[in-house]
């Protein structure tokens, strides 16, 4: 009687050779789709073992292994598991799925693994970045991102240490802020502001008596248009302006590709931002006249009305939506006879006008809420050259 053999029970058929096959799930991926890594063997027993090798010699349990995922997939996982959830606000999440999406999703960095990933790779990404034209600001943004990033992998006990220690921006840092001031002073054109003349004849144009108390507050506070949206009739006291807060349109989030648009108010990034300002005397009979606005617009909408306690509401008492402030202000110049600037050359107006007026560079730079002196320089430096216009103009003496 002959010996009966036993087939070897396989589930796959690989060129014509059948394998007994385990497949784990090793990570997900930037479409938080799962990774699967496959195991083959003679047998069930022996993918099993090669499985658990596997496992054993990288440190690693079934469900976890981030040290063989690549920077972009593991980062992507952190976003938007960890950091989104970690309660940042909004517009920072914001900025930093954009600095991901931008710099890191799919560069050549992005696709190394993490644990082969040194300071070197780092420092010559960033050099790659920079002969790319890339600034200082957005290389520093960059590497903001990658090192949070890395501090938790090392906290968590992915890597054993930190690949952003000891990286060196500043070989970025002053050739970057020379080129960026020469570029100002070459083209003025950056700085944009309204003459006297101008302004004179934006203002008798607006038909909106809303709109222009708030354009005549613009030009008499200097503050940015965010900075206006965002205040309450509170902080107007004794005709000064407290400035704690700015008004903003940011993504929120939904999901990792599902967002919408909505209104926040924040916090000003910088602790200079926060300030207060003097209300010129003369506006204060349009902030009378504001308040009898807006208690019209209480009146007409009846229940319906928001009440928000704002400086400058919608009709519905909300806040001001800027993309209609934007058309608002489009809308003025469609049939006078003034070039049209952006809403912020009112602020650059506000500048030029107190310099040309004898005010210190300090007094206008803490008055705009600047981090640093050497920005407001720069309506100086505009001055500087209406002056050498304004002495040409003593030609005319001389023909």
């Amino acid at each position: 009687m002959g010996v009966k053999n036993l087939a070897i029970k396989t589930n796959v058929t690989i060129n014509g050779k059948e394998y007994y096959r385990i497949r784990i799930v090793v990570g997900k991926d930037k479409n938080g789709k799962d990774i699967v890594k496959n195991f083959y063997g003679k047998s069930k027993k022996d993918a099993e073992n090669k499985r658990d090798k596997w496992l054993q010699e990288n440190h690693l349990g079934l469900n976890h292994v981030i040290k063989k995922d690549s920077l972009s997939m593991a980062m992507y996982d952190w976003i938007w598991n960890i950091l989104r959830v970690s309660g940042i606000k909004e517009s920072s999440f914001e900025r930093y799925e954009g600095i991901y999406r931008n710099y890191i999703e799919n560069a050549e960095i992005g696709y190394m693994r993490l644990e082969d990933i040194q300071r070197i790779n780092i420092q010559k990404y960033y050099n790659d970045l920079y002969e790319k034209g890339k600034t200082y600001s957005q290389i520093k943004n960059a590497h903001k991102l990658i090192n949070m990033f890395f501090k938790y992998a090392v906290m968590e006990g992915y890597l054993l240490r930190n690949p952003c220690e000891g990286i060196s921006l500043d070989q970025y840092k002053e050739e970057e802020t020379i080129e960026e001031l020469d570029m100002l002073f070459e083209d003025e054109s950056k700085i944009e502001t309204f003459s006297e003349e101008e302004i004179s004849i934006i203002l008798n144009n607006i038909t909106n008596p809303k709109l222009k108390i708030l354009v005549k507050f613009a030009l008499g506070t200097g503050l940015r248009q965010g900075e206006i949206l965002a205040l309450n009739k509170s902080d107007v006291n004794d005709m000064e302006v407290r400035v704690t807060k700015t008004l903003s349109n940011v993504k929120v989030y939904d999901g990792p590709d599902k967002y919408h648009y909505g209104v926040k108010v924040t916090r000003p990034k910088t602790k200079s931002s926060i300030r207060k300002v003097p209300i010129p005397t003369e506006l204060k009979k349009d902030l009378v006249e504001l308040n009898k606005i807006r208690n019209l617009e209480k009146l007409k909408l009846g229940e319906l009305y928001q009440e928000n306690n704002l400086l400058f509401p919608s009709a519905t008492g909300t806040y001001i939506d800027s993309r209609n402030l934007l058309r608002a202000w489009q809308r003025i110049f469609k049939n006078i006879d003034v070039p049209y600037k952006k809403f912020h050359a009112l602020r650059h107006t506000y500048a030029t006008q107190l310099l040309k007026n004898g005010s210190q560079l300090i007094t206008v730079s803490r008055l705009l809420g600047h981090s640093s002196i050497k920005t407001t320089e720069i309506y100086a430096h505009v001055l500087e050259s209406t002056k050498i216009k304004d002495v040409e103009n003593l030609n005319t003496l001389f023909k």
